[in-house]
């Protein structure tokens, strides 16, 4: 996943993903959109590290391996977000054509665009997940 630039961030530049082998814009959800999609990526995200104790957000290595191993065991939960984000994509023909691997990479370039929430609200999961 490439890190978007500062101007990218605040001129609201789509993301680019390719899937299917075809090259596709997203563009960042306004907040009515964005904070409802951010929440249900949390709750999916804090079942998994809920399951494996060991794990927090205070190795970044060990954490996102165990979310990538939690979205390969649930693919339909990862696709369901990713098109829930990339509302204006054809579904139903990227699914005719997309690999899993694109749509995991899919999914990390749209969540990078939500990092700064994102990461914040692991971190708070997570050290609620360790007071319990």
């Amino acid at each position: 996943m490439m890190e978007r630039t500062e101007n990218q961030k605040v001129l609201q530049a789509p993301v680019k993903v390719i899937l299917g082998g075809t090259e596709y814009e997203v563009k960042p959800l306004p907040l009515k959109d964005s904070l409802p999609w951010c929440k249900a990526v949390v709750a999916a995200t804090v079942k998994g590290i809920a399951s494996r104790s060991s794990i927090s957000s205070d190795d970044p290595e060990k954490f996102d391996n165990a979310m990538t191993d939690l979205l390969y065991n649930k693919p339909e939960q990862l696709i369901d977000l990713f098109f829930r984000y990339a509302k204006d994509l054809d579904r139903a023909e990227i699914e005719g054509k997309a690999t899993l691997n694109e749509i995991m990479d899919a999914f990390n370039t749209v969540r990078g665009i939500e990092s700064r929430f994102y990461g914040w609200a692991i971190q708070e999961a997570t050290a609620m997940l360790k007071g319990q």
